[in-house]
This record gives C-alpha cells, structure tokens and sequence, in this order.
C-alpha cells in the first residue's frame, strides 16, 4: 500500500469525526457506555476493596435489571416531552444531568458501612442509564438517514467502548493512584461524564409530527404497527432473525477466554495479548464496516457481513487443531472481533431501518432486548456442545449457526428489505 493509499484512509476516518452528525453520534454513545462498567466490574471491586464478601458482591449483578427491560417504559419515552426541550433531546439530557448527581451522591458512602444505600444508587444509575439509552437510540434512529446509519452506529458504538473503557480502567488506574481512595476517585471521573450534556445541549433534532395521542396508544400501537406493516409472518420471520444474527459469533465469543487457558496460554498472555488485540480490531472494524455499508448499502452489508462472520468462527477451528500456537491465537482474536464489530454495526444499523419513527423509542428497546436474546442464553450451550464434541467442533458448529442464519436472510431479503423500506 502506498503512502498515499495511507493517507487517504486516515483522511476518511478523520473526516467521519468531522461531520457534526457522526461527532454527535460519537458523544452520545460515549454517553451510553460510561455508566457500564461503573455499575458493574468497577463497583465490584470497590465492594471487595471494602472487605464484602464475593457471595455478597455477586447480588450486586442484580442492580443492572433495568437494562433488561428497559423496554417497558420506553413507551412514556414516545409520548412524553419533557418541557422546554424537543422530544429526544430533554431525556437524553435530563437522565445525563440524573446520573452526574447520583455519581456525586454514591461518593459520599462506603461499602462497608452503607452496602445497600449504594447498591440501591447503582441501581438509580443503571435506570437512568437504561432510560438514556433509549433517547440515544430513538434520537439515532430520527435524525440518521438510511445511508448514514451503519457508519452512525458503528461511530456511536466505537464512543460506546470508549466510554466504558473511562469506567472499567481509568477509573481503578485513578483510585489506585489515590491510594485505593475511591471516594474521590469517582468525583474524578465526574467532568468525564460532563462532557455529553454539554454537547447535548447543542443537538438539533427534526421532531416527529406524528407521535401517540394517548398512553394505550403509545403502549399498544408500537406492536401492532410492527406485526400488521408487511404481515404477521414477516415480522415473525424477522424477529427470529434479529434474535439468532450475531449468535454464532456470540458462541464463539462465550467461552473464548476459557478456551485460551484450555490451550495453555497464562492469563498475563491472555490479559494483554486478547484483551488489547481484541480492543484494537473491534475499533478497526466497527469503522471499516461502517464505511463498507455506507457505500454499498444496509441490507447487502447486513447479508455480507453474516457470512464474514460465520467464516470469521474457522480462524478459531485453526486453533484448536493447532493447540498452543502465540501467532495463530492472536490471528484469531483479530479476525474474529474486526468482523464481529462489522456484525455489531450493521446490526444497529438495520434495527434503526426496521423502526417505525412515530414509535421509534418504543420499537428500537424492544427490537434490541430481542436481539440480545440469543446471546444471553448462547453461553450453556456452548457449553454443552463444548463438553460432549470439543472446541473444534463447538467453533464448527457455530460456523454452522452463522450460515444456516444467512442462508434465511437471503431466502427472506424480499420481505427484510420491504419491511425496513430498503433499496
């Protein structure tokens, strides 16, 4: 490649940073990602850091619930306005300006001595944080038109990483520097969190003349819309696809770790090697795929990229026949999170284009709790087919899931394009 070819692909990635559109979407999903990891892995530790118990620390998963059925009250979401504001912009910066102060207000505690007067603000955040996502998510799916929303999601899914890397790894490197001192550790971070309600405020949004009129019509119509569109057997059809896409790839993701220590590679090689290899492509590739869709379109990325990731599981099948190998292992990781990361946008992307804009916080939560359902309940049994035939054949027959998947999407692509309206 030459050093011009070079040039012009870093031009191309800075100038996506350049459009106000993708800069915004870049923040708000930086937004959506920060809280993550606070409420999660980084509160984990300060629970122990504080002598809690892990039996304990395990209960904590639980404040996370509202992300799982975020989709339950996405329907006020779509009817209500928030006074003063456009209809998306007020919640994203309302529930941004509610998780600042509860962050403020959690530092004032121990773990020690009020566990569950914390756990119950963590909980407060991942509501907030549920709630912020699904304003992101409709505002995404509004102001994004049909060739800008692959390359907005995988913008806004690249600020999403981002962000979590603020409150998984900065924030310990910040307590640990103040000598486990996480009190004022989590007031760092605070103007980290800052930064999106001030660009927020800034947002312009196109509002939607046509919303629900009542409240059963904001929680009833988003349904029916959905199944009477093309037909209930369409809307079937592409719930079930939306709920197996990305399950090959998430199978071989489930156990990866576990399969590296199987292999006999130690967890320094693991931590450093996988985690930054994989951090690398995954970026890498939600760019890349972003382009990609941006020029030839949603649905053909949406097809393509099922059969990128099936193969993707293969690099994987080349390992455990090759057992301990350092440059295969980090082959693997790299091949298959750049090609997942395309899955992962362009999954968004065709989310964005299935939705009806009257309901679009409505039908967007829903949608995306679906898809997540193949991935929640992927890990036993992987686990199982892991157990009974091997890691070869665990990665070969999720190789098989990814094409069997495709397959469907091609016999279907009438029905997917007519009932997204794409080309």
């Amino acid at each position: 490649m030459t050093d011009s070819n070079k040039l012009t692909i870093k031009q191309k990635v800075f100038a996506i940073f350049q459009q106000s559109k993708m800069f915004i979407m870049f923040v708000l999903g930086y937004s959506s990602g920060l809280p993550l990891m606070l409420t999660a892995s980084s509160l984990f530790l300060w629970y122990k850091d504080n002598g809690i118990e892990i039996k304990d620390i395990g209960f904590l998963s639980l404040i996370a619930i509202p992300y799982g059925f975020k989709y339950l009250w996405a329907p006020i979401l779509d009817k209500v306005t928030i006074k003063g504001f456009t209809r998306r912009k007020g919640w994203i910066l309302l529930t941004q300006v509610l998780i600042i102060l509860s962050i403020i207000l959690m530092s004032q505690f121990s773990p020690d001595k009020s566990p569950l007067l914390i756990a119950f603000i963590g909980f407060a955040i991942c509501f907030f944080s549920a709630t912020q996502d699904i304003a992101i998510n409709a505002y995404q799916t509004e102001v994004l038109n049909e060739k800008e929303r692959a390359l907005g999601a995988a913008v806004a899914v690249l600020g999403y990483r981002i962000g979590m890397l603020v409150t998984g790894a900065l924030v310990l490197i910040i307590v640990q520097k103040l000598d486990n001192n996480w009190n004022l550790g989590l007031l760092t971070i605070v103007p980290f969190f800052m930064i999106a309600p001030v660009v927020t405020l800034f947002i312009k949004e196109s509002e939607i003349e046509v919303r629900p009129k009542t409240f059963n019509e904001a929680f009833t119509l988003p349904f029916i819309e959905f199944f009477q569109r093309k037909g209930a057997l369409t809307a079937v059809v592409i719930l079930g696809i939306l709920i197996v896409y990305k399950l090959a790839d998430a199978m071989a993701f489930s156990l990866n770790t576990v399969f590296f220590a199987d292999l006999g590679f130690d967890k320094i090689t693991i931590a450093v090697s996988y985690k930054t290899v994989s951090l690398v492509f995954t970026i890498l590739g939600l760019l890349f795929g972003g382009l990609v869709a941006k020029k030839i379109g949603v649905f053909r990325s949406f097809l393509s990229f099922s059969f990128i990731m099936a193969f993707a599981n293969l690099s994987y099948v080349l390992l455990a026949f090759a057992g301990k190998n350092y440059t295969l292992m980090v082959v693997s990781v790299a091949v298959e999170y750049f090609c997942g990361a395309m899955g992962t946008a362009i999954l968004v992307a065709m989310i964005m284009s299935l939705v009806n804009v009257s309901f679009s916080a409505t039908q967007f939560a829903i949608l995306s709790s679906i898809d997540s359902l193949g991935r929640v309940f992927v890990g036993p049994v992987a686990g199982d087919v892991q157990q009974s035939y091997g890691w070869a054949n665990l990665f070969l027959f999720s190789f098989m899931v990814g094409i069997v998947t495709s397959i469907v999407i091609y016999l279907f692509r009438r029905r997917i394009k007519e009932m997204a309206n794409l080309d």
